[in-house]
């Protein structure tokens, strides 16, 4: 049986345009998954004291079938895939309002050590069994994106700062929204009407690093990256209609 949690939305997660879209889908569906890790125990307000282990993503795809408004609570699901491997899980999240589904998300996350700096099994930190479900959806499935940012340009460049940095002592995976998303302004964004977005994560930024935020325009996608000083990449993205 999936998580479950119904609350209000907030304007604080809203878009220009007052309504909530992509980033504010993406906050909730963190949210939803950090509530589903704590319900069992094994989030990262306990594991990293335990265990010396936080949970880490490495993939993320929101697809909006509208915006939210704030005339009607939503509702929250989530639910762990099963795994083949115990190390690489996705989280299949739904978010409901006014009785329908307005957007559907996936993060791909994994158990990092934060003295090794890899990745571990669920062993690690003792995760239960039976956790798992198999629950048909229609939440679409990953692309692969390319991990490159040949034939991209250059927009800005930003440093990353204090109040980017969580518990893990990196950048949080939500701040890489903005970031790529003030690549372009608002006039481009309303035009574009973006209805799906996916980020893969590559690398881990630091305070103080600065990283050089490409993008590469088509029709109906806008591809981005985020590169390291010295040429690594931590992210990248996709937006797509």
């Amino acid at each position: 049986m999936p998580f479950e949690q119904t609350f209000h939305p907030q304007f604080r997660d809203a878009d220009a345009d007052g309504l909530i879209g992509l980033k504010g889908a993406m906050h909730y569906f963190q949210d939803i998954h950090t509530w589903f890790m704590h319900s069992i125990h094994k989030g990262n307000d306990e594991i990293p004291e335990k265990y010396g282990s936080a949970w880490v993503y490495t993939r993320c795809l929101v697809s909006l079938s509208r915006k939210i408004d704030y005339n009607d609570q939503i509702t929250l699901k989530a639910w762990m895939e099963p795994y083949r491997q115990p190390v690489l899980v996705n989280i299949e999240m739904l978010l409901y309002q006014h009785g329908e589904v307005a957007a559907m998300g996936k993060i791909e996350n994994c158990v990092f050590s934060l003295e090794r700096q890899r990745p571990q099994r669920l062993s690690a930190i003792e995760f239960p069994d039976g956790i798992p479900e198999d629950i048909p959806n229609s939440i679409p499935d990953f692309i692969r994106l390319d991990k490159t940012a040949e034939n991209m340009t250059e927009r800005y460049v930003r440093t990353v700062r204090y109040s980017d940095i969580d518990k893990s002592s990196h950048m949080n995976n939500l701040r890489y929204i903005d970031m790529f998303r003030d690549a372009y302004d608002k006039e481009f964004w309303n035009r574009f009407g973006a209805r799906r977005m996916e980020i893969c994560f590559l690398s881990q930024s630091r305070e103080g690093e600065t990283l050089s935020v490409r993008s590469r325009r088509e029709d109906n996608a806008v591809y981005m990256a985020a590169v390291h000083a010295d040429g690594r990449l931590a992210a990248v993205c996709l937006f797509s209609k």
